[in-house]
């Protein structure tokens, strides 16, 4: 580097001495060469604004790195949650499906129960309705044969 420098401006006991203790006009000197000295007089390369810029953007890029890796393992939770939680769905749908299909089940089997008994009901009340029918042609014939047996006893 101090051949870069010794252009003929400067010797190498005022280059070192400039390296060491700067002047504003120096500093601009040591600029016009691509070189910058820092707050504790570090020799640099690059413009110490620019470092510290890099340096921030480097922490912002590490925080902005972990924020997304962070936001990465909550969607993978979040996924995992409703993955789960959508399997628990379906078991309770497959199960209202199967409960509201046995009460489909039993309300056809009690309609069909209740059929079978109103039917029965009806033979019963025909075979009832035949029976007074039965009774009552048999009490006019007991009547008409009692009238015949008085009518033949008064008439001998």
């Amino acid at each position: 580097m101090a051949e870069c420098l010794d252009v003929g401006l400067y010797s190498n006991k005022n280059l070192l001495f400039l390296l060491i203790f700067p002047t504003i006009v120096e500093m601009e000197e040591l600029k016009k060469f691509g070189l910058f000295i820092d707050d504790i007089y570090r020799l640099r390369v690059q413009d110490p604004s620019i470092a510290t810029q890099k340096i921030e953007l480097r922490h912002e890029c590490l925080e902005y790195s972990r924020n997304l890796q962070q936001f990465k393992r909550l969607i993978h939770d979040f996924y995992k949650i409703s993955n789960t939680f959508a399997k628990d769905v379906e078991v309770e749908k497959l199960r209202a499906i199967g409960t509201q299909n046995q009460l489909k089940s039993m309300s056809q089997q009690r309609q069909a129960e209740q059929q079978v008994c109103q039917s029965k009901i009806l033979e019963q009340t025909v075979k009832l309705e035949r029976l007074k029918s039965e009774y009552q042609y048999l009490q006019r014939t007991e009547t008409e044969q009692q009238e015949i047996i008085n009518n033949f006893l008064l008439n001998q």
